[in-house]
């Protein structure tokens, strides 16, 4: 989970928030989870697929010669890589660009100062930091219904921490009636488990926004359990996910009945039942698929009519997601998001640089590095 903070850079200096749990990983590069507060057929059969190869690979060179001279080449094709811009689509200077070119791909390719600049906790600067328990894990809130479940279950429904320097105090109630209310709250990855948006709601009275597309938040939303969200008027729940693109993608099957962006390998090895020493065999890993709405950080901004505001906390943990719904931020708002004061997100998927090991990941140094240099600051881990 990572948090970075804005605000304390407008009295200090900024900050930038990691915690990061590690599971064990094989041969270096594995799927792992990092919380910051700022991855045989017969010999007939082969040859004939062989031969078919061979043929498909010739029609598509003639195909491709033939269509050489017929073919437009333009630079300003953004159906895969987007034209880093403002939130106005006006795009940066040749220069700026170079420079910000530089960052990304230095930074991704460990071609600086240091390796682990995704991790390396900075200098905190922030006076208050809190995962929101003492406010939010309370009796009768929730899911919690005794003391035992205090324990037993708040660390895992509030497992992302934030700098409360400069938000509101606790206790400050929303009023309708204000036209702006004291702050504005994202909340991306909800499950069935809302409590750091509805903490935010509920304690501080700020406008909360959740997101998720899954079904498991859907149905969560529309259920009993929610009413109590429902009736608040500062608390609002969206069923579309983060993305870095507008529209439609199929996300899999994930964990604890969420989705994922992440695509498991089909065959897998199954060793299950097999002796030591004995061949393992295969399986097919069949993951269930959705089609789900998401939408970039700009265009959601825009359609809520939030363009122009602070966002004074930013929740990401879209379990893989984050990579795209980050960059596309960044390209989208001259490197820079400006209007966010604070970043809390959880990094998920990630493979270490074999050269350097453990904590250092070409994608989170790249989005370090751009965040940083934008007076966001990784203060904590």
């Amino acid at each position: 989970m990572t948090i970075i903070n804005r605000r304390i850079k407008r009295a200090g200096n900024g900050c930038f928030e990691i915690r990061r749990y590690s599971f064990p990983l094989l041969a270096v590069a594995a799927a792992a989870l990092c919380l910051c507060t700022y991855l045989f057929t017969s010999d007939f059969e082969v040859k004939s697929n062989n031969n078919l190869r061979q043929t498909a690979a010739a029609t598509s060179s003639i195909s491709n010669f033939i269509d050489a001279e017929k073919r437009v080449y333009t630079l300003d094709d953004e159906t895969n890589v987007k034209i880093p811009s403002d939130m106005q689509g006006k795009h940066m200077t040749l220069e700026e660009r170079v420079r910000y070119l530089e960052l990304k791909t230095n930074a991704f390719m460990n071609f600086g100062t240091d390796p682990f600049f995704g991790v390396d906790q900075k200098k905190n600067t922030c006076s208050k930091m809190s995962d929101l328990t003492e406010f939010g894990c309370k009796i009768g809130r929730d899911e919690v219904k005794s003391e035992a479940q205090v324990k037993e279950k708040c660390p895992g429904l509030f497992d992302h921490s934030i700098c409360l320097d400069g938000l509101p105090k606790p206790g400050t109630k929303y009023e309708v009636k204000d036209e702006k209310p004291p702050c504005l709250i994202y909340d991306f990855g909800i499950r069935a488990q809302p409590q750091f948006g509805a903490t935010m709601a509920r304690d501080f009275g700020c406008e909360v926004h959740g997101f998720d597309p899954s079904p498991v938040s859907t149905d969560w939303w529309d259920s009993d359990d929610a009413k109590s969200l429902r009736d608040l008027p500062n608390y609002h729940f969206h069923p579309y996910g983060a993305g870095g693109t507008d529209g439609v993608v199929t996300l899999k099957e994930y964990n604890w009945g969420q989705v994922s962006i992440l695509r498991y390998n089909s065959w897998q090895f199954d060793c299950e039942g097999k002796d030591e020493g004995s061949n393992c065999g295969t399986k097919f890993r069949d993951s269930k698929s959705f089609n789900l709405d998401v939408k970039t950080l700009p265009t959601i901004m825009k359609e809520l009519g939030h363009e122009g505001r602070t966002i004074d906390v930013l929740k990401v943990d879209v379990e893989g997601s984050e990579y795209a719904f980050l960059e596309n931020l960044l390209d989208s708002s001259n490197g820079c998001p400006a209007f966010i004061s604070q970043i809390t997100l959880e990094w998920h998927h990630f493979s270490w640089d074999m050269r350097y090991g453990e904590g250092s990941n070409p994608s989170m140094n790249a989005i370090s590095t751009l965040l940083h240099t934008c007076g966001l600051k990784l203060i904590w881990r």
